[in-house]
């Protein structure tokens, strides 16, 4: 009789149910578990391993799916959160694998309790496909330069699905060593980028270094997500990163001449910096330079901008929370 096995993800309303019957594998690979992980917007097929899989970089399989099949049985989402969070905060960060960049950024509550984990990665400066040299491969169109590759045909995954899914399972499980399940065909970078680095910092969160995190998501209703996040050391404001991301769904995006862009943020995707001419990193890149000189997420000059405006309701709403924790 087959044995179900269910883990609940309730940090991020995940459940995933696991068959410990595993799929044929080649004699190099490990044995893999097909599970399926729910959310309330779609429910993923993964095979999951509990280490690392033999990388098909270098190869050129013949395509299994046209361009439009595939996007149909793929999908992943870059959605942070949404809501306030705050508590300590811990971040580490390396070069690994030839250059990449790992950036782990981790909040905990008053209790040690892990209540936020967020793994983001550059390419390194000589990737292969120049357009990504230095890129986020989690709020760039990284992930879609992936999902075109025949590669990706067997396991329909990219880098953002097999790093939500280690990092579901960390908040889940509230530890950060040890071994854990990887999605087969995209466990390299979080075997050998996101799970060094937690490791070394499960000691860390045991006890608050002086760093508070403060950050808010907030739905703008026009397929664009608001996000601000504030990093204070002993009070003082260190960091204020504004960002906004489209909809994981190309139709909830109401500017069709943006729909291109789901699934990437403003400040990230390298299409909307060609499009735009690098308008939104200077406005987000201005907006931390006034917030870190008068110390005060609302004391800075007003700009006719959209972006200003959808800037100016979550820094509102979470300056509220700064103030309220300096009383």
């Amino acid at each position: 009789m087959k044995k179900l096995i269910c883990i609940v993800f309730s940090s991020l309303l995940l459940a995933a149910c696991s068959n410990e019957n595993s799929h044929p594998e080649t004699a190099n690979e490990p044995k893999a578990k097909k599970i399926t992980v729910q959310t309330k917007a779609h429910e993923y097929n993964y095979d999951v391993v509990t280490s690392a899989t033999t990388t098909t970089f270098g190869t050129n399989p013949e395509p299994k799916w046209t361009p439009e099949q595939k996007e149909a049985k793929m999908f992943w989402s870059v959605q942070p959160p949404t809501g306030i969070i705050k508590g300590n905060y811990y971040k580490n960060e390396r070069q690994f694998d030839g250059g990449n960049k790992g950036i782990l950024e981790l909040v905990t509550d008053d209790s040690g309790k892990l209540i936020q984990v967020e793994f983001n990665e550059l390419a390194s400066e000589t990737y292969y496909e120049s357009k990504y040299a230095n890129a986020s491969k989690r709020l760039s169109d990284y992930a879609f330069f992936q999902a075109t590759n025949a590669r990706t045909d067997d396991t329909l995954v990219t880098w953002v699905n097999g790093i939500t899914f280690l990092e579901g399972q960390m908040l889940a499980e509230n530890r950060l060593d040890g071994n854990f399940q990887t999605v087969k065909g995209s466990s390299t970078s979080a075997r050998n980028g996101m799970m060094p680095l937690a490791a070394e910092m499960k000691d860390w969160v045991k006890k608050p270094f002086g760093f508070y995190y403060y950050g808010i998501a907030e739905p703008l209703g026009n397929g664009l997500t608001a996000r601000l996040q504030v990093v204070t050391e002993n009070g003082e404001i260190i960091s204020a990163k504004y960002d906004e991301i489209f909809a994981d769904q190309k139709v909830e995006i109401t500017d069709s001449a943006l729909q291109s862009l789901y699934r990437q943020s403003k400040y990230y995707s390298l299409d909307y910096e060609t499009m735009t001419g690098d308008d939104f990193v200077a406005f987000a890149d201005g907006l931390e330079k006034h917030i870190l000189q008068s110390q005060d997420l609302l004391d800075i000059p007003k700009q006719d901008l959209a972006s200003f405006r959808n800037y100016e309701k979550v820094a509102t709403k979470l300056s509220a929370e700064i103030d309220g924790a300096g009383t």
